[in-house]
């Protein structure tokens, strides 16, 4: 019994030292616990902090697409697109000693093996580059074992210098292939705002900072919060070591903006400028096309002198600049008293010969010495001195009536033309007038006014007297759905009587036909509008100190007798004679023309007739386009063999003989000139610019002369220069 007391009390004593330690394992586990979680809590707590802040998904905006400026065409104007920068890697990234030898006989095998292959390539797709100046280029790089060596020669390493076109190309290269990526090359890119014309309209479009990503002027300003969009908001997963980002908030894209401008009768319009410009050493120039129905911007350009032969656009003077018209102004004051019947067409005046003190003693001239002249011959010959008699005669009494007359017609009114900064005609109805007032204001002083209210108002004579406002953007589109439309705008719907408009229209038609606008006709269709010479002001100093400035410009429309253009051309000197009838009737004319032609192409089957056959003429150029447009018009054409692996055997010229064509190459050498002439200005610019050379364009048409002439010796880089003709 007693040995059974003893065994009991020790199983006891065992089971408790057995809980005893358990007890004790689980009081030291417990304090370790509270240690580690003291620690974490105060000791560890940064680490862990920043631990959440990279696991939590972070909201992050997403960008919208900035939309498009587009043509009345629906060309691009403004885009927002892609740019790259690539970087090739030659050197082996791999840390550990074996896989780097691996890894880096692999770049070697790539490099060695496909070099030659690659140069070629990359020489198609940037052709001022040749073939050998890339391979020289990646050789350096090979050799310096250059972890990011520049995919272009002698470009900034901060530019993004590969469109998103050529960046698509170039992932087909050899070395730029998709599996290539992060191991020989990297690419980074950017979002760029783009103008696929150049500088063409470029103030009416507008620019942006490209910093701050904010718009400067223009349409991209004017429509900065409809083309700029609605951002989205979003986060990062991170899916099988892919990182993508997940919209929460999708984004809301830009919307595009639709514009009135033509890109062909922009290109009219700033050619025929800069020319008239050039040829007469101007300071500044504005060119304004319109739709005679529509009030719809077709061509705005203002050109201002940069440097000597040099001109570009610094601000949009069509439409943030006052000026006097000038003779311009004449029709409005003959409009308005006519219509109030004040005058009548067969009312003469006596022109003083040119010179006339009757105005309070003020001198008003005429260019040439003027007798009598009855009222539609006042307008033909702009006379300052009958214009200002009949219409201080008519008002003399009762000034204010002309000025309300003036502000009947409409041509007071403010112009927005969805452009921010415009400016406000300045038409004084003050009351104050003195003996020189009215009659100065007759022929277009103490007035201003932008150019696009003088165009604005022969605009409406030729709409039949109904004046619409001018137009730069019809709608607003997101996804081809009309978010916000323009109609066409009527501001005055009839500027006078029916009886007074024909006989404004009779005495335009005079001005060109026998009068101071001989200069702007055409022999293929009528032309109406008045030249203007107006002397600028020097301030403080008045009109008569200092040397003379003038604003000459021609302002009218076309066909007269059906019109469906308006157009004003106005040209400021900063000193010298000038006149509008000399310097800006021919721009206009050269404008009216070019238009016209442009808008009156016929199809090309019209050509055909039942005796002779239809034998198109081909210009020299790329040989492969032409035989493909001689295949769709079903004629026959003979290729001669040649080495299809010269890189210009494409381009030569083509002759035709019993109506077959005969392809004939030409192999240009490098560092000499080619003759360029008749080629059309795309081809002309391929092939120069392929062999290196940079181009200057001038004109419209077929290459008319090229300087350096052909068979000249030039270093890449250097310029030529190519006048085009019609």
């Amino acid at each position: 019994m007693a040995e059974k007391d003893d065994a009991r009390k020790q199983e006891k004593k065992r089971v408790s030292r057995k809980y005893l330690s358990l007890f004790l394992l689980m009081l030291v586990w417990g304090a370790l616990i509270i240690i580690k979680m003291v620690m974490v809590m105060f000791g560890e707590r940064q680490y862990w902090n920043d631990v959440e802040r990279n696991m939590t998904p972070v909201n992050r905006v997403i960008e919208p697409r900035r939309g498009n400026i587009l043509s009345d065409e629906g060309l691009l104007l403004a885009s927002s697109m892609k740019q790259y920068r690539i970087f090739l890697d030659f050197r082996t990234a791999e840390k550990d000693e074996a896989r780097a030898r691996k890894d880096q006989m692999r770049k070697d095998t790539l490099y060695t093996k496909h070099l030659a292959e690659f140069a070629r390539q990359m020489h198609e797709i940037f052709p001022k580059y040749s073939i050998q100046e890339f391979a020289d280029h990646y050789q350096k790089g090979y050799e310096s074992k250059s972890h990011s060596w520049l995919l272009l020669p002698g470009t900034s390493r901060n530019s993004y210098p590969v469109s998103y076109n050529q960046y698509k190309s170039l992932v087909k290269t050899v070395w730029l292939k998709p599996k290539y990526e992060m191991w020989f090359y990297s690419a980074e890119s950017k979002i760029s705002r783009q103008k696929p014309f150049g500088a063409l309209a470029a103030r009416t479009i507008g620019s942006m900072y490209e910093a701050k990503d904010s718009a400067r002027n223009g349409l991209e300003l004017s429509f900065d919060s409809l083309l700029r969009g609605v951002p989205g908001r979003g986060h990062q997963e991170k899916v099988q070591n892919v990182t993508r980002m997940v919209a929460d908030v999708p984004q809301i894209d830009g919307c595009d903006v639709h514009t009135t401008i033509n890109v062909d009768m922009q290109d009219i319009a700033e050619v025929a400028l800069r020319k008239v410009m050039d040829t007469h050493n101007a300071a500044s120039g504005i060119v304004v096309l319109m739709e005679v129905k529509t009030g719809d911007i077709k061509a705005m350009a203002s050109l201002t002198k940069t440097a000597p032969g040099q001109f570009d656009e610094i601000q949009n003077n069509a439409v943030r600049e006052i000026y006097e018209p000038g003779s311009t102004f004449k029709p409005v004051s003959m409009m308005v008293a006519l219509d109030a019947g004040k005058i009548n067409l067969k009312d003469s005046v006596y022109c003083e010969k040119g010179v006339y003190t009757g105005f309070g003693g003020s001198r008003m001239t005429d260019s040439h010495e003027y007798g009598w002249l009855d009222v539609p011959h006042i307008i033909a010959n702009s006379s300052n001195i009958g214009t200002s008699k009949l219409i201080h005669a008519a008002y003399k009494d009762n000034p204010q009536e002309f000025v309300d007359g003036v502000y009947r017609t409409g041509i007071n009114t403010h112009f927005g033309l969805q452009l921010t900064g415009t400016a406000a005609p300045v038409i004084r109805r003050d009351g104050y007038w003195d003996a020189t007032r009215l009659p100065w204001m007759s022929i277009g002083y103490n007035t201003q006014l932008p150019v696009i209210n003088t165009l604005a108002f022969y605009n409406g004579i030729a709409n039949g007297g109904c004046m619409v406002a001018p137009r730069l953007v019809t709608r607003v589109t997101r996804e081809d759905e009309v978010v916000k439309e323009f109609p066409v705008e009527v501001v005055v719907r009839h500027m006078c009587k029916d009886e007074t408009l024909a006989k404004v229209k009779s005495m335009l038609e005079l001005v060109v036909i026998d009068g101071t606008g001989k200069n702007a006709g055409s022999k293929y269709f009528t032309v109406a509008g008045k030249t203007g010479t107006a002397q600028l002001s020097q301030g403080s100093a008045g009109y008569r100190d200092g040397p003379r400035r003038y604003m000459v410009s021609f302002c009218g429309y076309f066909p007269a007798d059906n019109p469906q253009y308006s157009c004003i051309v106005s040209v400021r000197t900063d000193g010298g004679a000038a006149g509008g009838a000399t310097w800006a009737a021919p721009a206009f004319h050269e404008i009216s023309e070019k238009v016209m032609a442009s808008r009156n192409l016929r199809d090309v089957h019209e050509a055909y007739d039942s005796v002779r056959q239809f034998i198109p003429k081909v210009m020299p150029g790329d040989l492969a386009k032409a035989s493909t447009v001689l295949k769709g018009l079903g004629k026959k054409n003979l290729m001669r063999k040649i080495d299809r692996s010269l890189p210009d055997s494409i381009w030569g010229s083509v002759s035709s003989d019993s109506g077959r064509y005969v392809m004939n190459y030409v192999e240009y050498a490098e560092g000499v000139v080619p003759d360029v002439r008749g080629m059309g200005a795309s081809d002309a610019l391929y092939l120069l610019e392929r062999m290196g050379m940079r181009v200057s364009i001038e004109g419209v048409g077929k290459v008319k002369t090229q300087v350096p002439s052909r068979n000249t010796r030039f270093r890449k880089g250097d310029r030529i220069q190519l006048t085009l003709s019609m």
